[in-house]
């Protein structure tokens, strides 16, 4: 079993990403609205796996990874509508010690928002198994390929 702590200033959101990994059958351990709050769930909760959003107010998600993984590293999975390959803000969080990067939809309900649910939680799964030990910049994309 894989226990998450979901990280997003969108209550909605929130609510949207627990349903989508509680459906598929991980268990949601945590939520957190600001990144402090987020170390704070992090280091109660004890998490296999942290999905983190950018763009908070307060400290935002990028500080928040710097702060788990010098606390208690945990594999995050950064979940954002900035944040994808090649990014500058996907760059910074890899670097910052989150594993992987997935892009977080709109918002909009369609059929294509449950492929979207299977891909998230197949990425979650992987970035969960990911060895954080080993520093900023092993990316899950890195672990698959060997």
């Amino acid at each position: 079993m894989v226990d998450a702590v979901v990280v997003d200033d969108s209550q909605f959101m929130r609510i949207q990403i627990r349903g989508m990994l509680e459906e598929r059958g991980l268990t949601v351990v945590g939520e957190a609205g600001n990144g402090k709050r987020a170390v704070e769930t992090v280091l109660d909760c004890e998490p296999d796996v942290v999905t983190m959003d950018v763009k908070m107010p307060g400290m935002g998600g990028i500080e928040a990874v710097e702060r788990i993984m010098a606390e208690r590293p945990t594999p995050i999975l950064m979940l954002s509508r900035y944040t994808e390959a090649g990014a500058e803000t996907s760059l910074e969080a890899l670097s910052a010690g989150a594993v992987e990067f997935f892009h977080k939809p709109d918002g909009e309900v369609s059929p294509s928002l449950v492929q979207y649910a299977d891909d998230l939680v197949g990425t979650v799964r992987v970035v969960a198994d990911a060895d954080v030990t080993a520093g900023p910049g092993t990316t899950a994309r890195d672990g698959a390929a060997s």
